[in-house]
């Protein structure tokens, strides 16, 4: 029971986030009412699981008010969480919101790509200059540089061919490849749950001499 208790939530959680996944592919790879259900179901699974979550926060924060009699305010907890209350509502209220805010994230993600393997390629010249100049661990930093900069022309190399309104690689193949990552995560980490990582037990032992003195 106890453990129910305490990876509920990381179901839950897992349990949106791959629900979310399979609408995405299947929007990515649908058309017409087919896609257009799938972002409606994006947009109320994100809703609802929004309300379900300041639902529950609320109520756990009316029943401590009563229970402490005022002590514990109410109101604080229920300020805090108006705005995930609201968001909640507004998915639900605006069934596509789900799906352009995907879109959004998608068209975002190439420039994210360039930018960072750019980044990347730079501190990698950087490092093999300042290797050759110290002359410290020069081939091991001139490996790991290469391999550094192979990625990031990889990321660089993806993101331009992701950039625009019509991509070499399609919104709708980068939809499904976005659906597929969110359903390996959610799975993922439903499957952690019940994974037990294992401890390193140190042990410390003292020695101590005494020496008696004559």
């Amino acid at each position: 029971m106890e453990f129910v208790k305490n990876n509920i939530a990381k179901w839950a959680s897992a349990l949106v986030i791959l629900v979310v996944g399979i609408l995405c592919i299947v929007a990515g790879a649908a058309s017409g009412e087919a896609e257009a259900s799938a972002y409606e179901g994006i947009s109320i699974t994100m809703g609802v699981a929004l309300l379900v979550v300041s639902g529950l926060v609320l109520v756990l924060a009316l029943v401590a008010s009563i229970m402490s009699k005022g002590e514990t305010k109410f109101g604080i907890a229920a300020i805090g969480v108006s705005v995930t209350l609201a968001l909640g509502i507004f998915f639900i209220a605006d069934r596509g919101l789900g799906g352009e805010l995907i879109w959004l994230f998608l068209n975002f993600v190439p420039y994210v790509l360039i930018v960072v393997g750019a980044i990347i390629v730079l501190d990698a010249i950087l490092n093999i200059v300042f290797a050759l100049v110290k002359k410290n661990n020069v081939k091991a930093t001139i490996i790991a540089a290469i391999v550094a900069i192979v990625l990031a022309a990889v990321a660089i190399i993806l993101g331009c061919l992701m950039i625009g309104n019509d991509p070499v690689i399609s919104k709708k193949a980068q939809l499904i490849v976005f659906g597929v990552l969110l359903a390996v995560f959610a799975i993922f980490a439903a499957l952690a749950t019940f994974v037990t990582m294992p401890t390193i037990k140190k042990t410390v032992v003292i020695e101590a001499e005494v020496k008696d003195a004559e």
